[in-house]
């Protein structure tokens, strides 16, 4: 059912620069219809950031595109999309030629993909210049350099002569920026514009987004899963959830004080801001299947509130503050944020205990692409790892911290045995492992298993959850037919999935129930360590919460320890008993997580928790860069050192850093001592 018209009004749509009015939107037909977005009213002034949150297929990237007239497959049924009093959806296919890249323009979540690989940087900004602005070749190239310049890229003038894949993402993500404010849009969309990114290279954009809004005077619509993002971008905010606006108001009000049981479930979701180790409340349920929306709440299904009059109308909008309204029939709600939440222990073996797995001057490198070596019949080596030692006890969570070309996956992989290290070794219990996993005995192999970032490339999408789970249980145990079924369905309810999902295939799961599924199949093994490389950081906040739910219950259960790799301080600091912190294939800081986070020790560590956001409008910054130091030379000296805010001068350059000692086990690879 399509909410009724003029449900929601915003004061001042005659002066929006963005005006959505009762906009529905359907992919497919007859039966097969999905109602993606149903009835949505929202509207942007001039100079204001508006986010828009809620779950994967909630609409937020539907009601994106559609603003740039971007509906492939789908069809718009109702409503209007106003651009400064313009109707867009009246639009020809000329029309909105002329509208993309130059009135409206959009930042996509993956920049790479919004990016030419065949043209140069400058070149790609430089055409919509050309074609919206009638520039010649030069000063469009010349005005890309500019604008390089503005979105805070170094050595803008070489940088536009580069290819898209010679950068880093945060640099692309800069690119992609600088193309959008090309032509100074009325209105920029930005679609998870951080998500993927590291805590710094966020925090830097998210600074260079307040900036430009500040200098350009931009309307900005802002999409994301990251609430605490958004309560530090966004004026104002609105919740989609089953493509229907459930609550809107000021981002404080609706961040901190929410009135819709959804909104006040997605806050509840989150990680605590403080460190503290209660157990997490994830929404539970699932997103309704739009071809058949139920009647009545949309959310009733889900919610902890619900009585049988919910599932008799389609609620209407209630004002319950200034500028605020939810969808919900009751004006006043117990926030869920109030209920007690179970607290946990957070636990680690002691000291005394000998490491299970130990990493000893560990190296990897890599060769590089050189244009004189090859008639030297040699080629250039980078060092992805750079003796790298570690040691992980029994039941113990490891976390490893860092931003992205710091080396983490690459070590993953290499305790995994799916690289194989050029120096060093890996060790179980003391035994040195075999480099690659195809030349560890079975044993070994069935020991250490790994959770990989994307579940979909790691789950076969031929073979059933059954199928893919069971695998396993057949190379690493001794059980029959009947026994493997029955140890494949209580793996999968370990991991909170019934037995209805072992005839299902990975196409029909949630990205949340993806990874549950990859959780399975790795504790099928019976290992006693398992690596978990990114495997949240892709998900909404409430399916993270019930990943990470999942992971601590079963190393309670099951005593399996954990190697957690992530760039997620928020994360680790929920998960972890202790923490190292990587840059650049080096080991910079070890140590308790309270301890590391409550007195770091290097600057490394320090700048990667001043760029955490905090859930408030201005309550970060990005961290001061030092962008005129020469970068050290690999292997001397620290490899922080041209970046470092408490440089020393030549002794950083030249020499090594001692490896400090500090309370618990805390260790610091610095010149300057530890703070005591």
């Amino acid at each position: 059912m399509i909410p009724q018209r003029h449900e929601i009004r915003q004061a001042g749509v005659e002066n929006a620069v963005l005006a959505i009015e009762n906009l529905s939107i359907t992919y497919g037909k007859g039966s097969e219809a999905v109602h993606a977005v149903r009835g949505v009213t929202l509207s942007i002034a001039p100079g204001e950031a508006y986010g828009l949150i809620g779950e994967s297929g909630s609409g937020k990237s539907t009601v994106a595109f559609s603003c740039m007239g971007h509906v492939a497959g789908g069809e718009i049924e109702t409503g209007s999309i106003k651009l400064k009093g313009e109707n867009l959806l009246r639009l020809s296919p000329a029309g909105w030629q002329s509208v993309r890249g130059n009135r409206v323009a959009m930042v996509y979540q993956d920049p790479m993909n919004a990016l030419n690989p065949a043209f140069k940087l400058g070149a790609q900004v430089a055409e919509a210049l050309i074609r919206h602005r009638n520039m010649t070749r030069k000063d469009a190239l010349a005005r890309a350099v500019e604008l390089f310049r503005q979105v805070r890229l170094p050595d803008p003038e070489n940088l536009a002569q580069r290819y898209p894949h010679q950068i880093s993402g945060g640099q692309q993500q800069r690119v992609v920026i600088a193309m959008a404010i090309a032509c100074e849009a009325e209105l920029l969309i930005m679609d998870e514009p951080t998500t993927g990114l590291d805590i710094t290279t966020e925090a830097h954009i998210l600074d260079l987004i307040a900036d430009l809004r500040k200098r350009l005077g931009m309307a900005i619509l802002f999409i994301s899963h990251n609430l605490r993002v958004v309560a530090q971008v966004c004026d104002r905010v609105g919740v989609l959830y089953a493509g229907q606006m459930v609550e809107e108001g000021p981002a404080s009000e609706v961040l901190r004080r929410a009135r819709h049981p959804y909104t006040m479930g997605l806050n509840n979701s989150l990680l605590p801001i403080d460190g503290a180790v209660k157990r997490l409340n994830p929404i539970p349920g699932s997103l309704p299947d739009l071809r058949n929306v139920p009647g009545g709440c949309i959310f009733a299904a889900r919610c902890a509130y619900a009585t049988p009059q919910c599932k008799d109308a389609v609620p209407a909008i209630q004002v319950v503050g200034s500028r605020h309204v939810s969808r919900c029939i009751f004006n006043e709600i117990l926030p869920l944020a109030e209920r007690a939440a179970e607290t946990r222990k957070r636990f680690g073996p002691e000291e005394s205990v000998p490491p299970q797995l130990s990493v000893v001057d560990l190296d990897f490198s890599y060769a590089r692409p050189s244009l004189a070596l090859p008639f030297l019949n040699r080629k250039e080596q980078s060092k992805a790892l750079d003796r790298v030692t570690l040691a992980i006890r029994p039941g113990e969570t490891l976390g490893i911290v860092g931003e992205s070309g710091s080396g983490k996956s690459t070590l993953a992989r290499c305790i995994a045995g799916l690289r194989a290290p050029t120096g060093g070794s890996v060790r179980m219990e003391g035994q040195r492992l075999e480099p690659l996993a195809g030349q560890r005995s079975r044993d070994a192999r069935k020991r250490v298993q790994i959770v990989f970032q994307n579940p979909d490339s790691a789950l076969n999408p031929m073979r059933t959850v059954g199928e893919i789970v069971s695998r396993p249980i057949g190379l690493y145990g001794n059980a029959s037919g009947p026994e493997v079924a029955k140890r494949t369905a209580e793996l999968l309810e370990m991991v909170n999935l019934s037995e209805r999902y072992l005839t299902r295939f990975p196409r029909e799961l949630s990205g949340g129930e993806k990874q549950r599924v990859n959780i399975a199949r790795a504790l099928a093994a019976d290992p006693d360590i398992i690596i978990c490389d990114e495997p949240t950081s892709a998900l909404d906040i409430s399916v993270q919460a019930a990943v990470l739910n999942t992971l601590i219950d079963l190393r309670a259960k099951r005593g399996v320890a954990y190697i957690f790799i992530t760039h997620d301080l928020g994360v680790v600091r929920y998960i972890a008993d202790r923490v190292a912190v990587m840059y650049s294939g080096s080991v910079l800081e070890t140590g308790p997580v309270r301890e590391v986070f409550a007195n770091p020790g290097h600057a490394y560590t320090e700048m990667l928790l001043s760029a955490m956001p905090r859930g408030e409008r201005h309550a970060r910054h990005a961290p001061e860069e030092i962008v005129s130091r020469a970068r050290p030379v690999q292997g001397q000296g620290c490899p922080f050192a041209d970046r470092c805010l408490r440089y020393l001068g030549q002794e950083c350059d030249a020499v090594t850093p001692p490896l400090r000692l500090g309370r618990n086990g805390h260790m610091v690879s610095c010149h300057i001592p530890l703070r005591t």
